[in-house]
């Protein structure tokens, strides 16, 4: 019986000449070479090995736009809409690079706005015994599900170009979308701070990632989330510091659970 072969096999290899690092390379002119390979040259400020090769075949770039709604009661939020646009190069198989880069903005939706990494530290007292890894499961670390994904969800590839370095014109595009997905995350920003300025804060504040229901809400400083933030910023490290003088402007919860 013959055998039918159901899938295809090839082979690519970059072209050294371009791709790569070469340690026989001669240095350019004009560049003093430092003592060591990590240290720094006085002429230019750059590291003494950066001649030795071009380290990225190509390049994938995107961009990305997302619209967000927050409640500002429960922290919690929702995407209504995000577009997508992709430089793959020409692409071979547009479904599935259109299904790669919907992949990856989820994944780094999810990273951006709600896995948060908890183990026992300085800021986790009551994880024991200390270093102990908390977020192990689904219980405790959170992934994105279908419902989270953008009610509105539109990916388009960018047109008429090509990527001479690859094959057929193409482009890697499984990994190059994930910080796509960070665009949620500075929607959400945003979407607390309009909220900030309808209880009379509009002055800078920081907000670290992930964007937890936790930190939305404490972030939009309201009567409540001050209070509390007063109580959190005098209480266990003695600090006198309070959401009228700043904390709020700094405060970063740390994951209660």
């Amino acid at each position: 019986m013959e055998r039918i072969d159901l899938s295809a096999h090839g082979f690519f290899t970059l072209d050294d000449a371009r791709c790569g690092y070469d340690f026989t390379k001669p240095k350019p002119d004009g560049v003093k070479v430092a003592p060591a390979a990590t240290a720094v040259t006085e002429a230019d400020g750059v590291p003494e090995n950066s001649w030795k090769g071009q380290p990225f075949n190509y390049f994938t770039q995107g961009v990305a736009f997302s619209q967000v709604e927050i409640d500002v009661l429960t922290g919690n939020h929702k995407t209504i809409r995000s577009d997508c646009l992709v430089d793959v190069g020409s692409s071979i198989n547009p479904s599935i690079d259109i299904g790669q880069i919907e992949g990856a903005f989820i994944q780094g939706m999810g990273w951006s706005t709600m896995e948060e990494v908890v183990y026992a530290d300085d800021d986790h007292t009551w994880v024991r015994p200390r270093a102990r890894m908390f977020t192990t499961g689904p219980g405790t670390y959170k992934i994105p599900a279908f419902n989270d994904v953008p009610e509105t969800f539109n990916v388009s590839l960018q047109q008429d170009v090509d990527n001479p370095f690859a094959v057929h014109s193409s482009k890697a595009v499984g990994e190059p979308p994930f910080f796509l997905g960070s665009s949620v995350f500075y929607a959400i920003k945003d979407a607390v701070q309009s909220a900030r300025r309808s209880f009379g804060n509009a002055g800078y504040f920081e907000m670290r990632m992930p964007a937890t229901s936790e930190r939305i809400r404490l972030h939009c400083c309201d009567a409540i989330a001050r209070a509390a933030i007063d109580k959190a910023c005098s209480g266990a490290g003695g600090s006198s510091e309070s959401a009228e003088s700043g904390g709020a402007e700094t405060y970063q919860p740390q994951g209660s659970y």
